[in-house]
């Protein structure tokens, strides 16, 4: 039986969430299409999505996760490293190479969730010592430390959702203990200091999140517009290019950051409550892949992979909607970016190959 033909038979098992992702898919292309951006704009959008869809295919079809050397994904994670060095001492996020711009962070979570995937796979047993632990925190945080004075929040973040995910594979309970109170201690000693640091747009944010209301005009204004948008959705929504936020150019950073008010502006609570459940679909049929996969690989990959998908939308959601303070986190599946849509078509294939692979290669 040909790869093809596999696939095929693969989508008519798999048919429902299939369904999902193209639902999700027509999502985000309709939502940046409600931004009123020019044509070029959303037909730039269209195209990464084609070029993530091929990538999907030829991964899904052709790719093999089992078959991933560690010893490649270590080269690639220095090369990483040191990609992150460069553009710390510039002091730039991305990587500009002619008219195209990479976020590398992005494409960081993909060789550390792979990397830590095939370290735990070595072991055979779901069971950390404590310095396998402290080797892969120091792992997690080396690159951490280059993106930290450039883009804090993705340093944050991405430390977030991979401690998370060794929690998930016996982290030693002394140690944890220990950790969080060596955390807290040092919070508590270091705040002052790390507050002097920080630049007046990381301190506003805080000050917005705290008090919207006081600063509506300066730090709290991308939170009180982007509160005024999903409000102004009521129930139904005003409809697609009909949200006055949107339209008259009200809400900032409408196509990345705060996509989801965007939606929530133009479709309403019924809208985000479709949105929620097909991406809750989708989440929750990752987690059956890692209880189901063969494998101890395929189970920490298809873990890791929920994990990211769900901290995104966490602060994503959480920051645009005031629960938690505003982050540059963009949302799968809403937001815009040749980055994040190739690292989520990325995330997506090696999912739907390990779920692939269960099926026909038991």
């Amino acid at each position: 039986m040909s790869g093809t033909t596999r696939f095929k038979e693969f989508i008519k098992e798999n048919m429902w969430v299939f369904l999902v992702l193209f639902c999700l898919i027509l999502i985000n292309i309709i939502n940046q299409l409600s931004m009123g951006e020019t044509s070029g704009y959303f037909w730039k959008n269209v195209l990464w999505h084609l070029i993530g869809l091929v990538l999907f295919c030829l991964f899904v079809i052709f790719f093999d996760y089992r078959k991933v050397p560690l010893g490649f994904v270590w080269i690639v994670y220095f090369l990483m490293v040191l990609l992150l060095i460069v553009l710390a001492l510039f002091k730039k996020r991305w990587l500009v190479i002619g008219a195209l711009s990479i976020q590398p962070t992005e494409f960081l979570k993909i060789i550390l969730l792979y990397l830590l995937s095939l370290y735990i796979n070595k072991k055979k047993e779901l069971k950390l010592e404590n310095s396998e632990t402290i080797f892969l925190l120091g792992v997690i945080l080396l690159p951490l430390i280059f993106i930290l004075p450039v883009d804090l929040d993705y340093a944050f973040i991405i430390g977030t959702i991979f401690f998370s995910f060794l929690l998930f594979f016996g982290f030693p309970k002394r140690l944890l203990v220990g950790l969080v109170i060596f955390s807290l201690t040092l919070f508590i000693i270091l705040t002052p200091i790390m507050w002097n640091k920080l630049k007046p747009h990381q301190k506003g944010r805080i000050y917005g999140y705290l008090d919207p209301e006081k600063y509506y005009k300066t730090w709290g204004y991308q939170l009180s517009q982007s509160l005024i948008a999903i409000g102004s959705g009521g129930i139904k929504g005003q409809g697609l290019k009909k949200g006055w936020s949107t339209r008259l150019g009200y809400l900032p950073a409408k196509n990345t950051d705060l996509a989801f008010s965007v939606f929530a502006e133009a479709f309403g609570l019924f809208g985000t409550t479709i949105f929620l459940i097909l991406y809750g679909y989708l989440l929750y049929w990752g987690l059956m892949i890692s209880m189901k996969a063969k494998d101890l690989l395929g189970k920490a990959l298809s873990l890791g992979i929920v994990l990211i998908f769900m901290w995104q939308a966490f602060f994503n959601i959480g920051g645009a909607s005031g629960l938690l303070p505003m982050t540059s986190i963009p949302q799968p599946f809403l937001s815009y970016g040749g980055s994040i849509t190739i690292a989520t078509y990325l995330f997506l294939s090696i999912l739907f190959n390990i779920a692939f692979k269960k099926v026909f290669f038991k």
